[in-house]
Parts: C-alpha cells; structure tokens; sequence
C-alpha cells in the first residue's frame, strides 16, 4: 500500500469513529476552508473535518490541487476533495465529477465567486451607495474583452510548445491590477480600453486557434475564468479606493462577505455537486 492509499485509508475512517464529522474534505490550502464550509453547510449542513495539505510519497508536506488529485482513486463519501477548476473545465478534462467524489469551483477558483458580478454589486451598494461605481457594469465589460485572450489561452495550452507563445503569465500581463484613480471613472471604462489594447498587442502576432467556441466559456462569463487571485487583487484595489473615507473596509466588510450558494450556473453546479456527494442516498 502507497502512501497515498494509506492516507486516503485514514482519512475516510475518521467519520466512521468519530459520528460527528460527516466527512473528511481535502482542500487545496487552508484558505480554501471559508469558501467550501459555506458551501457544504447550504448543500448538506454537519461537520466537516477539512484538511489542506497530506504526505507525499517522500513523506514531506504538500498542499495544492495535483496534491489532492493524487486521490482520485481512493475518494468515498467519507472522504472526497474540492478543488479549483483553474483552467480544466475549460480544457474538457474528464472524471472530475461529483460521481468520483470530486467538487470543483466551475470557475478559475473560490476568489472569482467572491467578485461575482450581480452579488458583489449588492453588497457594495448597501454600504456605499453614493459610490457612482457599479462592479456589474465594470466586470461585464471587463469580461468581453478578455474572453477572446482565453480561448487563446486554452488553445495554447495545449502543448509546452505553443505555451511558451501565450501563456498565463502573459495573459495576466495585460490585465494590471492597480488602476489609477481617473481610470476607474465611468465604471472603469478608460481601465478597460486600456486593457483591450493591451491585449490586442499581445494576441496581432499569434495564430488564431482554429475553434474559437468552449462550450463553458462566454463573454458573460469569463471574467469568472481569470485567474482568481489576480480578479480578487484587481477588485480589492478598486473597491479599497472607492471606499476611502467612508469608513467602510471594503476587503472585510464586502469583498470577503461573499456568502451568496446560488444565482448563477457556476455556483449552481458547485451545489448540485456536493449535494451529490453528500446525499444519503
């Protein structure tokens, strides 16, 4: 027996001797635990043991996604992983489903739910309502100029060749993340120009990938496809200049207040997902 299959061994045997914990769940890292405890508590409320990080074969420490897929053979309803989609969806991988055990976020990561659009919007409207900003408004248009760069992105990831022409690296290059202060005016439409041509100048000299369609990824979605931290970094920012003086904290008392289990198709599939995994049935 590997030490992968031990730990898995362990890890789904703890419920079992312990009646109150209804199942072991192995996350990326342990900031992961505020998203995926909501989450579980709307599709099956109980107490979940959350791990995030388990023993490598060497024995060392190890957090992050490829750390919890290597138990994808040993996942039961007792113990089963939530991961980030980061580009996987979107590249068609299989066998990640709530039937394996598997619970992904349907979005590059738990940090793009938080900047959903509608409910971001909500929030910071009921604290700052005189902000003349509307996040909807900003990330909508934000979200059409980057969905051509990531089908571009998930084509040319397809090999290490084609990834060293367009990467993330250099997707996440035209997308600064420390607008001034007159960008953001008129919903951030000068920040958004600016992007756009950021990325026009990145894309003139590639080939255009043949399928140009994903069939989860639209100009109303992408944004929720940037990679997580850099949404949630760029958001932060604006958001935090937006509310000074105010005396709201806009991290705390809205960007991280983000509580909201449905409303839209991604955060609906989380639940539909765990609520798979976790049913008695």
């Amino acid at each position: 027996m590997n030490r992968i299959e031990e730990q898995a061994r362990y890890f789904r045997n703890i419920p079992l001797r312990d009646r109150s914990i209804k199942a072991v769940v192995h996350l990326e890292d342990a900031e992961d635990k505020l998203f995926w405890n909501n989450q579980l508590q709307q599709a099956f409320s109980g107490k979940y043991l959350f791990i995030p990080y388990s023993k490598n074969e060497k024995g060392n420490d190890v957090h992050g996604c490829e750390q919890c897929l290597r138990y994808k053979a040993y996942l039961t309803k007792t113990f089963f992983i939530c991961i980030d989609s980061d580009l996987r969806q979107l590249k068609g991988e299989v066998e990640l489903t709530a039937d394996n055990y598997i619970a992904q976020t349907y979005a590059y990561s738990w940090e793009n739910h938080f900047c959903e659009a509608e409910h971001l919007q909500s929030r910071f409207a009921e604290l700052v309502p005189k902000a003349g900003f509307d996040f909807n408004v900003f990330l909508q248009e934000l979200s059409k100029v980057v969905y051509k760069p990531l089908l571009y992105l998930v084509h040319y990831s397809q090999s290490s060749e084609l990834n060293q022409q367009w990467n993330i690296t250099k997707f996440n290059a035209c997308l600064p993340l420390q607008p001034k202060r007159e960008e953001v005016a008129d919903n951030g439409s000068a920040y958004i120009e600016n992007v756009k041509r950021l990325f026009e100048d990145a894309l003139r000299n590639l080939q255009q990938p043949e399928n140009m369609i994903n069939e989860h990824l639209d100009e109303a979605n992408a944004y929720l496809h940037i990679q997580g931290h850099q949404l949630y970094k760029l958001v932060l920012h604006i958001g935090t200049m937006l509310c000074n003086g105010t005396g709201v904290a806009f991290k705390t008392d809205v960007l991280d207040k983000s509580i909201h289990t449905d409303g839209y198709l991604e955060i609906d599939n989380v639940q539909s997902d765990l609520k798979i995994i976790t049913s008695t049935e």
